[in-house]
């Protein structure tokens, strides 16, 4: 099934409308009786969706953000009368990016919902997956590691960590930011995340003709000294990269400018928060950060961008927003887009949101790629955007560069 577009070249007003009604939500012909089936989550006038986020620590007001466009876009579909005619409701918790937190409250959500429409952490993905296995409860994580792909109930929306990073360190070659010969410092998170973001820099080393110098650090770690000296030893790299948080962005980046560097660093999505600008560091991220994502900043100039800024501001007038709007709108119109496929085939159950999903090859949300899920096997894209910051626009990043899939990323496997 190919999906077409839902935002591309409207005017906000109908794209918002459109969005809900582009696809049937009409009991489909397939059930004898004009009926479809419904299980976990699902009544004949309301469909539950699980959010299991972190709202409050290591990632706290990026998860706020994914939220935000979580709810943008069921709102929207709410108004317009619904998915599959029924109200979708979210409901929320939050994690604060605590493994038993988590597990506790996906025993507690998962009977009550279809799916989870948003899953944030690589360590809580980790410790969830074999419950989401069997429990068939359809659930998208917000973390891009290469160890969900073939995992029974995850459904990935973008392409990988190493994907982006390998496309990253492309990006600072081509614009003679860095030459062949030089030295990348990785700065990567223990686990899922940064581990396997580890594998990107490394793949983009040997095939570029570079050298990675790479150390590991805790979530709970802010003054990153005792790391940056570890990688500077010797000589300093002449490119910094961060798969971590913010906080651990904002600390290379200190000592970095406290050194006389002038460093690029380039981060995954998960390291940037604009927040970051209105501290001392602000000006070093202006000058030297990229920011390698899967889709397009809050900021971005795209017909599709523009239309969720528009219900962003109107939502929230004070908000804050931060790339993650984007994404957790995305997420949410795949989801949405799934959901009414399965409509159409007259199985609202865990298995025919199953089914539905992964009949989804050409998929359409317009501040992404277009996505293939159709093959558990592969992540959605192989392309990314590379950001630059901006401190003059909402969400601080604006596109550098156009999503691209470098030579490098094709010839990556995991």
């Amino acid at each position: 099934m190919r999906v077409r577009p839902l935002l591309r070249g409207m005017t906000a007003v109908a794209a918002l409308t459109l969005a809900a009604t582009a696809c049937s939500t009409k009991a489909p012909d397939a059930a004898s009786d004009g009926a479809v089936r419904t299980g976990e989550g699902v009544t004949d006038s309301t469909l539950t969706l699980g959010v299991l986020s972190d709202l409050s620590n290591v990632f706290g007001p990026l998860g706020q953000s994914l939220v935000q466009g979580n709810e943008l876009y069921f709102n929207q579909r709410n108004a317009d009368g619904g998915v599959c005619g029924r109200q979708v409701k979210l409901e929320i918790r939050d994690h604060a990016y605590n493994v038993q937190t988590s597990v506790s409250q996906f025993a507690e959500l998962e009977p009550k919902v279809l799916g989870f429409v948003q899953l944030l952490g690589s360590p809580i993905v980790s410790a969830l997956a074999p419950k989401i296995a069997s429990t068939g409860a359809v659930t998208v994580p917000a973390t891009w590691s290469t160890d969900w792909l073939n995992k029974d109930g995850l459904v990935i929306v973008g392409s990988a960590y190493p994907v982006d990073v390998i496309n990253g360190i492309q990006y600072l070659l081509d614009e003679g930011k860095i030459k062949k010969g030089d030295t990348l410092g990785h700065v990567y998170f223990e686990g899922d995340y940064g581990s396997d973001a580890l594998k990107g820099s490394k793949h983009a080393a040997d095939a570029l003709g570079l050298k990675v110098k790479s150390v590991q650090v805790a979530p709970s770690a802010t003054d990153l000294t005792a790391q940056f000296n570890e990688l500077t030893s010797g000589g300093a790299p002449q490119a910094f990269i961060v798969s971590a948080g913010p906080r651990q962005t904002a600390s290379i980046a200190g000592l970095a400018a406290g050194s006389g560097l002038k460093t690029p660093i380039l981060a995954n999505g998960p390291g940037f928060d604009p927040a970051l600008l209105d501290t001392p560091v602000g000006r070093t991220l202006a000058d030297n950060l990229y920011v390698a994502t899967s889709y397009e900043p809050f900021a971005g100039g795209s017909a599709g961008a523009r239309t969720i800024a528009d219900a962003y501001t109107a939502a929230h007038p004070d908000g804050k927003p931060t790339n993650m709007v984007n994404y957790g709108y995305a997420t949410a119109s795949v989801m949405g887009q799934a959901i009414d496929a399965a409509c159409e085939g007259g199985d609202l159950t865990r298995e025919g949101l199953t089914k539905a999903l992964r009949s989804l090859d050409g998929v359409e949300t317009g501040v992404m790629p277009v996505l293939n899920l159709s093959d558990a096997s592969r992540f959605p894209s192989a392309s990314s955007y590379i950001n630059r910051v901006d401190p003059a626009v909402k969400g601080g990043l604006v596109v550098a560069k156009d999503p691209f899939t470098s030579d490098a990323a094709t010839t990556f496997t995991g």
